[in-house]
């Protein structure tokens, strides 16, 4: 076994966060698009991958539970191409602490620069975007006033 199969729901919830954009800084790639002219078929290129694999996989850490390699803490949202790059030769070149720092970095970005109302004046999408910084199951909220 070279790969962790993670959970229907780890994968959906991973992706989510990731807003469906690759987590490598440099590729930052959106995986999906559309299909032709179809407006209900969508392509999908995202991969949930282990950031610590099982043994004999890319960056094994001995000491790990099962439950622990599939848990969403040790996964990261890449596109299909970038997922198969960082797993390459056991994941030498792309060890387990650059793959956390991806995530996290990733993290930060989504919520600095999507979602964010380009109306509004620079003040206060900073303020938005230093709201939604708040981490853990708070959330955060801004009131818009709207012009009339």
């Amino acid at each position: 076994m070279t790969a962790i199969e993670f959970s229907k729901s780890v994968k959906s919830t991973l992706a989510h966060r990731a807003a469906y954009v690759c987590a490598n800084p440099d590729c930052r790639c959106l995986t999906l698009s559309l299909v032709g002219d179809d407006a209900e078929r969508v392509s999908y290129r995202g991969r949930a991958v282990a950031i610590c694999g099982p043994e004999g996989g890319p960056r094994y850490l001995a000491g790990m539970s099962s439950n622990q390699r599939k848990a969403i803490d040790n996964a990261i949202f890449l596109c299909s191409k970038c997922a198969e790059l960082t797993s390459r030769n056991k994941g030498a070149h792309y060890p387990a602490e650059l793959l956390r720092e991806w995530k996290e970095q990733h993290k930060r970005w989504v919520r600095a620069n999507l979602n964010l109302r380009q109306e509004e004046p620079a003040p206060l999408r900073l303020v938005r975007a230093a709201a939604l910084r708040i981490d853990g199951p708070a959330t955060a909220s801004v009131r818009i006033k709207q012009r009339g």
